[in-house]
């Protein structure tokens, strides 16, 4: 058996040390986990974009670089495993312009009343084998932009949620509201009926009674910041308002609510 010279034993056995560990680096980095702040920027955007397919809401479509034509559209799917968002076909037709793979673009849409925008590029196209019509796979975006102007996050509740608001009315008669969407120092609400003179003669409500499912009732004031009367599809008034006068122990039951309503707003999204 032929032998191998000593340093060439040696260069290979530096060679295998240095792959090895190269390799190992490699391994390490993928298993880390991503920043915590990327990470709940990226759950925060599949969770806003999925709202958006469930409330059908429209978008504006834009391809930066060319005439300055606006299209809608609607968001059909979002897929946080594959990391795309699914647009419906343009209308108008785009006529004149052919949209292909690696086309930027830009979404931007109002979602209850906050502007949203985000931008991405088209991945793929495919065409609807009974009507023919274009269906859009874009990039999902690594983070939307939603000009809140608040500190705290606000978090969008449904109707069943089980979170209500009792505050008094113009009489001093108690007064059931549903609430929208909640965050540590404010929220917006539902409430039937004119609240509107009421409200502008006198925005700050004392002694209000916030309810949360399995939990004690919440004690504070609140301060009216906007409201609008509406007719459809029954007469009530949507209110935003701060919250004040919140106690220590209220707010830690509070925070501690918005998180896990949240966590599990993420799981659902997840899971779809």
């Amino acid at each position: 058996m032929a032998r191998i010279p000593m340093a060439k034993r040696m260069a290979e056995g530096g060679l295998k040390k240095l792959f090895s560990g190269l390799l190992g680096r490699h391994k390490a980095e993928e298993a880390a986990p991503p920043d915590a702040e990327l990470r709940a920027s990226f759950e925060q955007t599949v969770i806003r974009l999925q709202q958006m397919v469930e409330e059908r809401s429209f978008v504006d479509v834009r391809f930066p670089g060319r005439a300055d034509s606006v299209y809608q559209s609607l968001i059909l799917k979002v897929d946080p495993h594959e990391r795309y968002v699914l647009i419906d076909e343009l209308f108008p037709a785009h006529g004149q312009y052919f949209i292909s793979p690696g086309d930027e673009v830009e979404i931007s849409s109002v979602r209850r009343g906050i502007p949203v925008r985000f931008h991405s590029w088209v991945k793929s196209i495919s065409i609807d084998e009974i009507d023919g019509l274009p269906a859009y796979r874009l990039a999902l975006p690594d983070s939307v932009q939603a000009k809140q102007r608040r500190t705290h996050f606000r978090l969008a509740l449904d109707p069943d949620s089980g979170v209500r608001l009792r505050i008094r009315g113009p009489d001093g008669e108690r007064l059931l509201c549903t609430v929208l969407n909640l965050s540590q120092n404010g929220l917006g609400f539902s409430c039937q009926g004119n609240l509107s003179e009421s409200l502008r003669e006198s925005p700050v409500l004392r002694n209000c009674l916030l309810s949360i499912p399995g939990q004690p009732e919440i004690g504070c004031d609140l301060e009216a910041r906007s409201f609008e009367f509406r007719k459809q599809p029954h007469r009530h008034t949507v209110v935003g308002a701060r919250i004040d006068n919140l106690a220590t122990a209220a707010a830690k039951q509070l925070e501690q609510y918005l998180v896990l309503t949240q966590r599990q707003q993420r799981r659902e999204t997840v899971r779809r």
